[in-house]
């Protein structure tokens, strides 16, 4: 009656970080102060919103789904019932199959997440194992399609808003630059290099009327040097760097080593060595001529150099006046710039910035990811085997003990043996054990072999006497024999009839056996008559039926027992009813005087509420012997058969329980 229930579970993992895929995410990175719990706990309520699973009821076609879409049985009656009512549009009817089908499975999802972990577990129930597993991941991969969904759009959303303000941007772009190169034009403000022309010009000037002056400074250190040091002008630094003079030095130092040699081998009155002396002194005055002429040299570098100084001097100071104009016209062309700069920088910064979310929207930066898709599940969620089983043993309990005490206060049982004795009105001889397993009466066995049973195979017949059974046995029995004989005292012989409830047929069919084979054991010439002949259950053979209408004798009827030493009756062949019936009163006498050859019968009577044709030989009997279940045979049962009794003149004499709890 209980479906069963399969349930899948995929695990999700959020990430507050965000993935930062761009260095300029519109995504925050930051973590909040409680480390992203509140944000992943928002994303919970975005597994369960109704774009998520709408877009796996898409994907999945749950729509179509009878476990899902609400057109089972019941469903299909409501809805007919609805249409009926109020018919609505195919639209109408579409969405209301939506309706049905999200709100079944919400039912059928369950989001959590534990404590301190930022995991989401997604668990969906469905009566097939791998419909659960297919429906949990279709909703993982539509949660992480819809946050990919979600960070595009919000990309293209930026990316078009500053898109739009790009033409405005650039049009206050270009008013800026106008504007500055509309001054720049109007005050004769010419740039070069990003820089004005004037103040270019005032620094190159500045530059060579430094390296003038340090020019002019050189050259007058020279010249006043050489006046300084005119005797030894060879010795400065324009003489010792000057080629001329150089070579003229290396002639001079050669002549003045040959005149050396010259004097040491021909005298100094040689005429080679006044050669040589007049060759030396025209080397030294060519030196001499050589220096002067660096000297005057040097003098007209000073004097041009300070011509060049002074002409520098006079143009730095026209220029520097032109730039103290030129300044306070720079001014305002100064804030002009910086007023371009600024709306240039801030129109690159948009343009910049919408190419880069242009190009987001396309990139996946979906901080969540699955790390454990939904499998088959191999054991079933509901419903629970071991709480069924303890309910529905606790429910067996409560309605068994439900059912019995209702049982037991409209149909009361025999519960003690005081109870029965004051309904029966008759004395309880014992309390036997009750079969251990009841068995069907085996047919009587024909032939020879049926001689051969002996008291080492009684116990696994149907007849088998523990010793408590036996004991109470022998008790009746003694207190039978040893009484005075009934109304066929002539035939000195003893007459049981075991009667009872129509529902304790098979514990009277053994108790009745017991007695004959206790009885057979100890000595007696025992007859066991089957009279259980109500309802129809006559035999094939003669028996109890043909001795009643005097149709056979007792020898022809007689064959000895199964289960024990002693001889039996069948309960032998229906008759005419007309001839029954003409024969009745004689019945009793006749059957009577066929059991003269016995010291005890035992007839198993049945329930005389039903057995009728028994009647005739209770009478006869010398003890009646009821025979009732503990806890089992109801008190109305037992009260019928004692009337019954009653009714043919014979009351009963005693009454033997069994009882069930009784262990042997």
């Amino acid at each position: 009656m209980t479906p069963t229930l399969f349930t899948a579970t995929a695990q999700i993992i959020v990430d507050p970080r965000d993935r930062q895929v761009v260095s300029n995410d519109i995504n925050p990175s930051s973590i909040s102060p409680d480390g992203g719990v509140t944000q992943v706990e928002s994303q919970v309520s975005v597994l369960q919103s109704s774009g998520v699973l709408l877009r796996a009821i898409a994907s999945t076609n749950l729509d179509a789904d009878p476990e899902f879409n609400g057109n089972d049985v019941l469903g299909r009656v409501f809805a007919l019932l609805e249409v009926l009512s109020a018919p609505s549009a195919p639209e109408a009817i579409e969405n209301n199959l939506k309706a049905r089908t999200l709100a079944a499975l919400r039912k059928r999802l369950a989001v959590k997440r534990a404590d301190k972990v930022l995991v989401i577990d997604l668990s969906v129930t469905s009566r097939d194992a791998d419909k659960a597993a297919r429906i949990a991941n279709a909703i993982a991969d539509a949660y992480l399609a819809d946050q990919a969904q979600a960070r595009a759009d919000a990309a293209r959303q930026a990316s078009s808003a500053l898109t739009a303000r790009l033409a405005e941007l650039q049009k206050r772009v270009q008013d800026a630059e106008n504007a500055v190169e509309d001054y720049r034009s109007e005050n004769k403000l010419v740039v070069s290099t990003g820089q004005l022309v004037s103040d270019q010009q005032l620094n190159e000037l500045t530059a060579q009327l430094s390296a003038a002056q340090s020019r002019v400074a050189t050259l007058k250190a020279q010249l006043d040097q050489q006046r300084r040091d005119k005797p030894s002008a060879d010795g400065t630094t324009e003489a010792m760097q000057s080629a001329v003079v150089t070579k003229l030095r290396d002639r001079e130092g050669a002549l003045v080593e040959k005149l050396s040699n010259l004097g040491n081998q021909l005298g100094p009155l040689h005429p080679d060595y006044t050669a040589v002396q007049s060759e030396l002194q025209n080397v030294r005055n060519l030196i001499a001529r050589e220096i002067d002429r660096l000297g005057r040299a040097t003098r007209v570098d000073y004097e041009r150099a300070l011509a060049d100084e002074r002409a520098l001097s006079n143009r730095l100071d026209r220029l520097k006046s032109q730039s103290l104009s030129d300044d306070k016209t720079d001014i305002q062309l100064h804030e002009l710039q910086r007023e371009a700069d600024s709306v240039r920088s801030v129109y690159a910064s948009f343009l910049v910035r919408a190419k880069e979310t242009g190009e987001q929207a396309s990139v996946d930066s979906t901080n969540a990811r699955i790390i454990t898709r939904a499998l088959r599940p191999q054991q079933r969620s509901w419903p629970p085997l071991a709480l069924l089983i303890a309910g529905a043993a606790f429910a067996g309990l409560g309605l068994g003990a439900s059912a019995s005490l209702a049982h037991e206060y409209i149909q009361p049982l025999v519960m003690s043996a005081g109870q029965i004795r004051a309904i029966a009105e008759a004395p309880v001889v014992g309390v036997l054990a009750a079969a251990k397993a009841p068995r069907p009466r085996m047919p009587a066995r024909r032939g020879p072999e049926a001689n051969e049973s002996s008291p080492s195979t009684i116990g696994s017949q149907r007849a088998a006497v523990d010793p408590i059974s036996n004991r109470v046995i022998q008790l009746m029995l003694a207190s039978l024999m040893d009484s005075e004989p009934g109304a066929h005292e002539r035939y000195a012989a003893r007459c049981l009839v075991v009667t009872s409830a129509p529902n304790d047929a098979a514990e009277r069919a053994r108790v009745a056996e017991m007695i004959a084979a206790v009885a057979a054991r100890n000595g007696e010439h025992v007859l066991f008559v089957d009279a259980d002949v109500a309802n129809e259950k006559q035999t094939a053979s003669r028996g109890f039926l043909d001795l009643l209408r005097g149709e056979c004798t007792i020898n022809a009827v007689t064959r000895p027992s199964e289960n024990g030493p002693y001889s039996c009756v069948d309960k032998g062949r229906p008759g005419s009813s007309s001839r029954q019936g003409s024969r009745r009163e004689n019945d009793g006498w006749q059957f009577t005087r066929a059991l003269r050859f016995f010291d005890l019968t035992v007839i198993d009577a049945g329930a005389l509420t039903e057995n009728y044709l028994a009647a005739s030989i209770v009478t006869e009997a010398d003890e009646i012997l009821l025979v009732a279940e503990l806890y089992a045979t109801p008190q109305s049962a037992v009260l019928a058969a004692a009337e019954a009794c009653a009714l043919v003149g014979a009351p009963l004499t005693s009454v033997m329980l069994v009882d069930r709890s009784l262990r042997v």
